[in-house]
């Protein structure tokens, strides 16, 4: 038989009266708040957290304002201090929920997701990193979210969710639209917990959006905040390097791009602009004409927005005229083609273009001429569409195209750019109404126009010249008539004789 193991006698172990107390409190859930060691750590981490922020950034973030913006230059530290400031928040909140958008989420995860790694590895934070969803997790269960919002469905995916604070960074970068991101979305969001909501970026080479509109012109009440590389004091290095590049003709201070990535200004740059127009481009009423002809350009999209514009021209008048527009995301087919019978009940189009980049867009064509019989075409398109855009730029610079005041074509267009490199349209920006336009440009004969040769005023000194002219050349004809001898020349040739084959 196996012998039986001699019992050992276990350790008495005495607790406190106190100590069975707060066991059981945390055992039943009815402990609440912290005791003073998790408190002193908690703001022993928090004061880590901000002994590296230099005077300008700790400014930012003691803000008490609800809606803050913070104009910056490259290395500034700008996103550096929305990192620490993501962090603190999310660690004096318990349970609550953060979060940080960029302009995609590649963007969010290159810029900060790394850091914050970092950042928990030298304080010994205890944060929980899901590398698939990009969701940080803290110890008191709050969580720290990093997000794109590249398009419209990256913009749903923030719909319904509670913040304490968010951050969008790059703000005047957005390839979607920032105010109805911040108002549809972001606000109702930060209603619950009477979040913040933080912008920050350098400036763009357009001066225009809704950033611009916050920063530059005091538009929608927000706390401004401003600061260069200038006052980094981690990055003197930089500072030499940049006036070393200054020195060697590398950097021109006078350059715009110069101003606004280093000095953190607005300063527009036109050739970075894809299309320029002026004062004289604009139109209030189109002119009296009885023939007026007109051209429907359509680009079709669906998270992206479908774009419609009307253009209008006559052989009475030289110009182009951009009369009408509609946008709008998720249209189907038939609201598409509901949209077009709309506008032909105001407009008898002679002709409707439609960009058929896309197999789908495609079918949507061959659908409308197959079930509706609209009189619709594929866009004439050509390989080089940065040479047709120079071509309408030459027209809007001529003043022949002409916009109606107040199109929001014209916000397109203020912000539009091209990429660095100039070879196509900055992907960052919208270009649905952009593109609709300049299908119809291209679509319409407006360059058909002849300009009629004024007739002389009555009485006027070129009036006389001319008679006097008349009369001359009749008196000539009649004496040659009387001298000519038939007889000898025969009876000669008539005008008309001289067009004959």
């Amino acid at each position: 038989m196996p012998r039986k193991k001699k019992d050992r006698a276990l350790p008495t172990v005495t607790l406190t009266d106190r100590e069975v107390l707060e066991a059981m409190a945390v055992r039943f859930g009815r402990k609440k708040g912290l005791n003073e060691a998790q408190k002193r750590s908690r703001r022993s981490n928090i004061l880590n957290l901000r002994k590296m922020l230099f005077k300008e950034q700790l400014e930012f973030i003691e803000d008490d304002s609800r809606r803050k913006a913070a104009i910056c230059s490259r290395r500034s530290g700008k996103s550096y201090a929305a990192g620490r400031y993501l962090v603190q928040e999310a660690m004096e909140n318990d349970g609550s929920t953060c979060v940080y958008i960029a302009r995609t989420r590649e963007a969010a995860k290159r810029i900060l997701w790394t850091s914050l790694k970092e950042l928990n590895q030298k304080f010994r934070l205890g944060i929980k990193f899901n590398n698939a969803d990009l969701i940080a997790t803290l110890k008191n269960n709050s969580q720290i979210l990093f997000t794109g919002a590249n398009d419209a469905s990256d913009v749903d995916k923030l719909r319904g969710a509670a913040f304490s604070l968010a951050v969008l960074d790059e703000a005047a970068f957005f390839n979607i639209d920032l105010k109805e991101l911040v108002n549809e979305v972001l606000t109702p969001a930060l209603l619950d917990m009477d979040g913040s909501l933080v912008m920050i970026s350098t400036p763009n080479s357009a001066c225009s959006g809704f950033f611009y509109d916050i920063t530059e012109k005091g538009a929608y009440n927000f706390s401004i905040h401003r600061w260069t590389v200038k006052d980094n004091p981690y990055m003197r290095h930089a500072m030499r390097a940049i006036q070393q590049d200054i020195e060697n003709g590398i950097l021109d201070p006078n350059d715009a791009s110069f101003k606004r990535e280093y000095l953190g200004l607005w300063v527009r740059d036109d050739q970075e602009v894809v299309y320029s127009y002026a004062e004289h481009n604009l139109f209030e009423k189109t002119p009296d004409s009885n023939d007026w002809e007109y051209v429907l350009g359509v680009d079709l999209g669906y998270h992206d927005a479908t774009a419609f514009v009307v253009a209008a021209w006559s052989p009475d008048h030289p110009h182009l005229y951009l009369v009408d527009e509609y946008k709008e995301r998720r249209m189907l087919t038939s609201d598409v083609e509901d949209k077009i019978k709309r506008f032909m009940t105001d407009y008898d189009f002679t002709s409707i273009v439609m960009d058929t980049g896309g197999g789908a867009s495609r079918m949507v064509l061959e659908t409308f001429k197959e079930r509706s019989r609209l009189p619709v075409k594929p866009a004439r398109k050509t390989g080089d569409k940065v040479g047709l855009i120079k071509m309408m730029n030459s027209d809007l610079k001529g003043s022949i195209v002409k916009v109606k005041r107040g199109m929001e074509l014209l916000e397109e267009w203020d912000r539009l750019q091209f990429n660095r490199a100039g070879t196509a349209e900055d992907r960052r920006y919208d270009n649905h109404l952009s593109d609709a336009a300049l299908y119809a440009w291209v679509e319409c004969r407006h360059y058909l126009y002849e300009a009629k040769v004024p007739g002389v005023v009555a009485g006027s000194e070129e009036y006389y010249k001319q008679l006097e002219d008349k009369i001359e050349q009749r008196l000539l004809d009649e004496q040659y008539q009387e001298s000519y001898d038939k007889d000898l020349w025969g009876e000669g040739y008539n005008e008309s004789d001289l067009w004959f084959n």
